[in-house]
C-alpha cells in the first residue's frame, strides 16, 4: 500500500471564526518578535543572506553542533520537500497518521511511501518493531514525528536512538519531525544523537512555539556532510531578511517565554482533556504537544462535528481525509483558557 496525497490542512479559518485548527503557541507572538518585525522593514530593499548564517549561527548554538549541521528554511515543509528531491529514496516509509506533506514530498519527487501504521488501539503509540521490521525489509527512509501530529503521541527517546542506529547500520536515512518538540521539552529531542549518526536528521519548526506560521521558518539538523548535501540542493534566500530577524530576536529572548509557554499548555491540555474525556460520546486521545485527537460519535446527528463547531464559530482540523485516521477523527489545538472554555461549551452542545 502506498499513501497519496492529501493537501488538507488547517490555519485557513474565515475572519471572526475561533481558530483551534491551527496548532500554535497561544501566547505568541511575543513583543519582541512583534518589535523586531516592524524594524525590519526598513531592510525590506536589501537581499537577505542567501543561506540566513546569522540565524543558523543561533540555532547552532540552541542545539550545542556545528553550525554547518543546520540548514534554515521557508518552514519545515521547505525542508521535508527539499529532503525527498535530495535523497530520493526508493523504498521510503512513513509512520501514520501525520503531517501529509512528508508523504507528498515523497510522491512529488517519484518516491511514493509506504505506511507504518499506529493503531488506535495503541493510543496511535508508534510500535518500534514495527519500524524496525520496515528496517529489515528493505527500508531506505524512515520519517516518523515525534511529537507526533496529529496524534500527539511521542516516540520515546530510547526507541528513537534503537531506531536512528538500526537506520544507520542499514544506511537507511533516518528523519524525525520534531516540528512541535518545544511544546514536548528539549530533553525528549533525537538531535543529540546525530552527533554518532551520519544517517539522522531532524527537522524543527520556529512558527509554532513562536506563533510566527505567515513568516515560515523552519531548521534541519544533520551531521555536516548531508547537511552540506542539502544546502547545495537549496534554493538561496529561502529565509527572507524579516522572518530572519523576528527569529534571531525570539531566540534571544526565548528561555523564560519557552519555559511559560510549556506551563501553560500542560495546564490548559489537562484542563481540556479532563473537561472533553467526561463528555459521552467523545473520546480524546492522549497527547504530548499543544493539541489533541479527538474521536467524535456522529451517528444520528444531522451535522458533522466539524459543521456543527464552526456553526459555533469555531474552527476545527477535520482528519478524515488523511492517511491512517478516519471519518470522526478531529485535532483541536490547545488555546487560552476563555477560548479552551468556549470550545468545550461548543462541544457539549453537539451532544445535547
Amino acid at each position: 500500500m502506498e499513501i497519496g496525497i492529501d493537501r488538507t490542512h488547517g490555519g485557513a479559518a474565515a475572519p471572526g471564526v475561533l481558530d483551534f485548527s491551527a496548532s500554535l503557541n497561544p501566547l505568541g507572538p511575543t513583543a519582541v518578535a512583534l518589535a523586531a518585525y516592524h524594524a525590519a522593514a526598513a531592510s525590506i530593499a536589501r537581499y537577505p543572506d542567501p543561506y540566513a548564517h546569522d540565524l543558523t549561527a543561533q540555532l547552532a548554538r540552541r542545539h550545542g553542533v556545528a553550525q554547518d549541521q543546520v540548514v534554515a528554511g521557508n518552514g519545515s515543509t521547505q525542508l521535508i520537500h527539499l529532503l525527498a528531491r535530495t535523497l530520493r529514496p526508493r523504498r521510503p516509509f512513513v509512520a501514520i497518521p501525520t503531517f501529509s506533506e512528508i508523504a507528498n514530498a515523497l510522491v512529488i519527487a517519484s518516491a511514493p511511501p509506504r505506511p507504518i501504521v499506529a493503531r488506535r488501539e495503541r493510543e496511535f503509540a508508534l510500535d518500534k518493531d514495527q519500524v524496525l521490521r520496515a528496517i529489515d525489509e528493505g527500508a531506505d527512509a524512515i520519517f516518523i514525528g515525534r511529537p507526533n501530529s496529529p496524534t500527539g503521541a511521542m516516540l520515546p527517546v530510547a526507541d528513537a536512538a534503537e531506531i536512528a542506529a538500526a537506520c544507520s547500520s542499514r544506511r537507511c536515512w533516518c528523519v524525525f519531525d520534531e516540528a512541535f518538540m518545544d511544546f514536548a521539552g528539549e530533553e525528549h529531542s533525537a538531535i543529540p544523537l546525530i552527533a554518532e549518526n551520519s544517517h539522522l536528521m531532524v527537522l524543527r519548526s520556529l512558527t509554532k512555539i513562536f506563533a510566527i506560521a505567515g513568516l515560515r521558518l523552519g531548521y534541519l539538523v544533520a551531521g555536516s556532510e548531508s547537511a552540506h548535501r542539502l544546502r547545495e540542493a537549496q534554493e538561496p534566500w529561502s529565509v527572507n531578511i524579516v522572518a530572519e530577524r523576528v527569529a534571531l530576536a525570539c531566540l534571544e529572548t526565548e528561555a523564560e517565554f519557552v519555559a511559560q509557554s510549556r506551563r501553560l499548555i500542560e495546564s490548559e491540555r489537562a484542563y481540556m482533556t479532563d473537561a472533553l474525556a467526561s463528555v459521552e460520546g467523545l473520546r480524546v486521545f492522549s497527547s504530548c504537544a499543544n493539541f489533541l485527537m479527538l474521536e467524535v460519535s456522529e451517528l444520528q446527528r444531522p451535522v458533522t462535528f466539524a459543521e456543527h463547531m464552526l456553526g459555533q464559530g469555531i474552527a476545527v482540523r477535520d482528519l478524515r481525509e488523511l492517511p491512517g485516521c478516519a471519518p470522526a477523527m478531529y485535532r483541536v489545538a490547545i488555546r487560552d483558557h476563555e477560548a479552551n472554555k468556549r470550545l468545550i461549551a461548543a462541544v457539549r452542545v453537539y451532544f445535547d
